[in-house]
């Protein structure tokens, strides 16, 4: 990293999307017009589901099956992306907390596998979910959103936001990280 201040990217204009039908995670962050901000070797993608406010995906940029597969300098890069992200996250939106989750599972569901099976084997990727959590209602684009478990474990729903408002809520998040367009 050379000692300096991480400088958090963006594309100004992202082009049409070109997800990696092998491997979404594997989506370069020019061709997945949900990219938050991406750096070396990470970027945060808004998650399909706004079932918590600011809910983003933190992914590795190049395919890793797990965590002990990281370079040192994912690693440290890593705990750059997660000092900023994290409090940025709370302080966008009024979060009380964030949970973090690194799960793996999808990659071995024998339906719908998530990356798909690749010649006929799981095919994991390093990635972790960041959820906002809020004690009161949330609000962002026009749109409320509620947090029914705050205070017990998180649970998945699913929550469809228009793309105004996904747009919103990546423009705020860029804005509080300090994100530069490119």
């Amino acid at each position: 990293m050379g000692g300096g201040k991480t400088v958090f990217r963006a594309l100004a204009f992202a082009p049409a999307a070109a997800l990696n039908p092998e491997c979404i995670s594997c989506t370069p962050p020019q061709h997945d017009p949900d990219t938050v901000f991406f750096t070396g070797g990470w970027k945060v993608v808004l998650h399909p589901s706004q079932c918590g406010l600011g809910n983003v995906l933190l992914a590795t940029r190049r395919h890793v099956p797990r965590m002990a597969d990281l370079t040192p300098t994912e690693w440290q890069d890593f705990q750059t992306v997660i000092a900023a992200l994290e409090p940025a996250l709370e302080r966008t939106f009024g979060a009380a907390l964030i949970n973090m989750a690194y799960q793996r599972n999808w990659a071995y569901r024998e339906a719908e596998p998530d990356p798909p099976f690749k010649e006929g084997q799981p095919n994991p990727h390093v990635h972790w979910h960041l959820t906002p959590r809020y004690a009161q209602p949330a609000h962002c684009g026009g749109m409320v959103f509620d947090d029914p478990t705050f205070g017990e474990p998180f649970e998945w729903r699913e929550v469809a936001v228009p793309a105004e408002v996904r747009r919103a809520i990546i423009g705020r998040l860029r804005a509080e990280i300090g994100v530069v367009l490119e």
